[in-house]
């Protein structure tokens, strides 16, 4: 089994010290340690605590290799001796997993959320197909994210996406485990991805459909519709379905005249659709919303030259790399404008300067060769 936060907890095992115990050691009902002994590990803080507070033959007990083992084994599950640790853990108590759970939420209750969560990671270790165990320790993950992350995105991120991934497990087993799918909802939410967290959140509500939560997620629902609606319509448009993602866009401008990204989306569609004028106009309505963004100034440009006003391509492309720099792209359009107006010689100095960018660039070497072409008809 994966586990994406392990790199972010692996430090941890600087809380634990290892000691060789021999074949005598210890003794527990139903297990046997190897000939060599075994190798175990001890939480440092409960050792030295021991020391203080025990006689010298009971410093060490079979219930502190346990937990030392549990905490290890939720660190580092390819941990060499793992396969020995198991079979240690349930010959101490048959009951191990439902030990293990008690002192995770017991660490979560005193505010220890890494604790809690190494012990509950080591927990779905041994037992992946135990659906509460599962969601545990995804709320745990969720929790420690939002609380102890925020000043740390893209390790909150890892974490986020870890209980994403337990979340969705828990569905394969049950899938009416129906507060899977309320907290899937949130994760898709802050990843903005609308629609899924729609659809999770309506999966929730099928379930549910006379609690407190299902009446939150029916406001939940209605606010986002919009933000839902528009991520169908951009990515039909960015699909090449602009038929069938302008009649959503359409519809949310009525209530969002003034959302740029919208506007811009719909004067993308009209130019797929070949309606230059529709999306020149929506387009310098993005302009008069957020002035020089550099897309739309692109979209502009090609808007242009596809209605034959060379003028103002050129000038939208050169406003375009003014403002965001040399670039491979804008280049290659402002080149071509200039070969339709038979300006060989600023076409050239154009793809010069793109070759210069990415001498690899296909789209520059494509029309490099079309200059050439060009250049030899005209002799």
């Amino acid at each position: 089994m994966k586990f994406l936060i392990e790199p972010y907890i692996r430090k941890r095992t600087e809380d634990l010290l290892f000691l060789q115990l021999n074949k005598e050691a210890i003794s527990v009902k139903n297990y046997e340690m190897p000939t060599e002994g075994l190798f175990v590990p001890l939480l440092t803080t409960e050792l030295a605590e021991n020391i203080k507070t025990k006689d010298e033959n009971k410093v060490i007990t079979a219930n502190a290799i346990v937990r030392g083992i549990i905490y290890l084994l939720g660190i580092d599950p390819q941990f060499k001796h793992k396969d020995e640790y198991v079979k240690f853990l349930y010959a101490v108590n048959p009951e191990i997993e439902d030990y293990i759970n008690f002192e995770a939420i017991k660490f979560a209750d005193q505010g220890k959320m890494i604790e809690s969560i190494i012990f509950l990671k080591a927990l779905v270790l041994l037992n992946n197909k135990n659906v509460y165990y599962l969601f545990n320790y995804s709320l745990n993950l969720i929790q420690y994210a939002e609380d102890s992350l925020k000043a740390k995105p893209k390790v909150q991120v890892v974490f986020r996406k870890e209980a994403k991934v337990f979340l969705e497990m828990i569905l394969d087993i049950d899938e009416s485990f129906s507060l899977a799918y309320y907290h899937l909802g949130f994760l898709y939410l802050y990843n903005k991805e609308f629609n899924k967290a729609k659809l999770f959140w309506e999966k929730y509500r099928s379930y549910e459909e006379d609690t407190d939560l299902a009446m939150e997620v029916s406001h939940l629902i209605l606010e986002i519709e919009d933000n839902a609606l528009y991520e169908r319509g951009y990515e039909a448009i960015l699909g090449g379905r602009a038929e069938e993602g302008l009649p959503l866009l359409l519809e949310l401008e009525e209530r969002s005249t003034n959302w740029w990204n919208l506007l811009f989306f719909i004067g993308l569609g009209y130019r797929q659709l070949g309606q230059y004028t529709d999306a020149i106009s929506y387009f310098n309505k993005v302009m008069e919303i957020e002035e020089n963004q550099l897309d739309t100034l692109s979209e502009l440009g090609l808007c242009y030259g596809a209605t034959g006003n060379y003028g103002k391509a050129v000038e939208c492309f050169e406003m375009a790399l003014n403002i965001g720099g040399e670039n491979n792209e804008i280049l290659c359009n402002l080149a071509m404008v200039y070969m339709e107006v038979a300006d060989y010689t600023k076409a050239k100095k154009c793809l010069e300067h793109s070759l210069a960018i990415n001498p690899q660039d296909e789209i520059t070497q494509a029309c490099n060769k079309q200059l050439k072409m060009l250049m030899e008809n005209s002799r």
